[in-house]
């Protein structure tokens, strides 16, 4: 079995094309409004709706036959149809017999990873066949096709926990775009070991043997304005726990003295107590290897920490990598469809396949779920640690946008209700974003919504047929930003 995700989810980054001036203007479909230039505020009432509240339990979480009137970016009220007046000039959604949820927010993705066979050259090596240079250049060059995708899936925030400082340009770039979701992201990627294959100038990941190093680099990426700052804890055999843990404790000293969270990827309980106890905000994985115990709850509890589950990618990675990976009807309909080009492993000659690539075929072995990380995810639910939804998308077998359907009906096996997995993914991930005006419908807030074909509450898989995305006010279909991907 692929061991989870301690030598597979990192991130490096190039010097190429700059993007700065990439996506100065991004046409705007479905008829949403430019997010730059002086305009009238424009009025869009949802009407008919059932109204889904994730911070609320049991029948109160929804409210049918409900209007929501947005005026510009923000939600100006919202009630039962019969007491809402309907402003005149409003553009008016007829949404009776569908949902109204908060636009979704995955915490854990990396643009600077497209998904496919050739981003991560250090877990598999297709140079011969695609160059990983070319491969970040087209992920740079692709970006506001990826940014549709992540829309059209419902997907109105995410958290890039790590990558180049080109990622920073990223978050510019979506910033500058209304048919972008809202990014948070960081740098590079404070690491124990070094990731070389993705190395071009500007790497995702930079290995830092002492405290000190750790604290410059965090230095480094302060003029960014980083969002938090990540550390990449992997503990192998032999490597000294204490000393390790030093250095994510001076990187959250560091952190914590500019007002900046501190997200770690530990994967291994031991790593975890051990991030936790240096200080760690924000556990960008699960625990893999072994079940979460009593000092570990404390401990998170005690830190208020944010637990991110992301329980595909360990999967993602022996689907494609042995040629038996499949796309969702999801991702048919709303995923990159170059990345699905780039998962399809018999295009690529048998003779330039790497040997892991290889022996994994041979083996046909069967790609099991993350038993142990679901087990941990409804224990530390259950023990009201709070729990936010992310894919780790942009890795092999994960990509950007409708990952989200995959990673959610997980959460659903695990034990979670639909409606308490909702709430990872809006509620929960407001925190991730450090933005209280996301993740709840309410007057005031971001009209950050998903208009449903189906009732979200009764399977996660009906969070994959949006009739409508807004973001910031502004009103998308998949099917017009998907016809901007193709």
């Amino acid at each position: 079995m692929v061991r989870p995700l301690a030598h597979m989810s990192p991130f490096r980054e190039v010097p190429s094309v700059r993007l700065t001036c990439l996506l100065l203007f991004v046409p705007v479909v479905g008829g949403a409004v430019a997010a730059t230039g002086p305009r009238a505020v424009p009025t869009v009432a949802i009407v008919g709706a059932a109204v889904v509240h994730p911070e609320l339990d049991g029948a109160a979480a929804v409210a049918a036959d409900s209007t929501v009137i947005i005026a510009g970016d923000r939600i100006e009220a919202v009630g039962a149809a019969a007491t809402i007046k309907v402003p005149h000039g409003a553009r008016v959604i007829d949404a009776h017999g569908k949902w109204l949820i908060p636009g979704l927010i995955d915490s854990h993705v990396h643009f600077f990873q497209s998904g496919n066979l050739f981003t991560r050259p250090d877990a598999a090596d297709f140079g011969r066949f695609v160059s990983y240079a070319s491969e970040v250049q087209r992920n740079q060059a692709r970006l506001p096709q990826t940014f549709r995708v992540w829309l059209a899936s419902g997907v109105t925030s995410v958290a890039d926990v790590g990558g180049p400082f080109w990622n920073f340009e990223v978050r510019d770039a979506a910033r500058a775009s209304a048919a972008a979701p809202r990014v948070a992201t960081t740098g590079p990627l404070i690491s124990m070991i070094a990731r070389p294959a993705l190395d071009l100038g500007d790497p995702p990941i930079i290995k830092t043997a002492s405290p000190e190093e750790a604290r410059a680099l965090v230095a480094r990426e302060l003029p960014h304005k980083p969002d938090y700052i990540k550390v990449w804890f992997i503990h192998q055999k032999g490597d000294d726990l204490a000393a390790q843990e030093a250095i994510v404790h001076a990187t959250a000293e560091a952190a914590h003295a500019a007002g900046l969270r501190l997200a770690v990827h530990a994967t291994e309980l031991v790593v975890a107590k051990s991030a936790l106890r240096a200080g760690a905000d924000m556990l960008v994985h699960s625990v893999f290897d072994e079940p979460v115990d009593e000092e570990f709850i404390t401990l998170a509890r005690e830190h208020h920490i944010l637990y991110c589950p992301t329980l595909f990618v360990v999967m993602g990675y022996p689907y494609a990598l042995s040629g038996t990976w499949r796309p969702t009807d999801a991702e048919e309909r709303l995923a990159d469809p170059q990345v699905l080009a780039g998962l399809n492993l018999p295009h690529v000659p048998g003779d330039l396949w790497p040997e892991r690539v290889a022996k994994l075929v041979r083996e046909h072995a069967v790609v099991a779920p993350p038993t142990v990380a679901m087990q941990n995810l409804l224990k530390v639910w259950n023990a009201g640690i709070t729990v936010v939804m992310g894919t780790d998308a942009g890795n092999i077998g994960t990509v950007h946008g409708p990952s989200v359907f995959r990673e959610m009906e997980l959460m659903q096996r695990a034990g979670l209700s639909p409606l308490q997995v909702l709430k990872s993914a809006t509620v929960n991930g407001a925190a991730t974003m450090a933005h209280s005006d996301l993740g709840s419908i309410a007057p005031g807030k971001l009209a950050d919504l998903v208009v449903l074909e189906t009732d979200p509450l009764a399977d996660t898989w009906n969070l994959s047929h949006a009739s409508y995305v807004l973001k910031d006010g502004n009103v998308f279909t998949p099917k017009e930003l998907m016809s901007a991907v193709h």
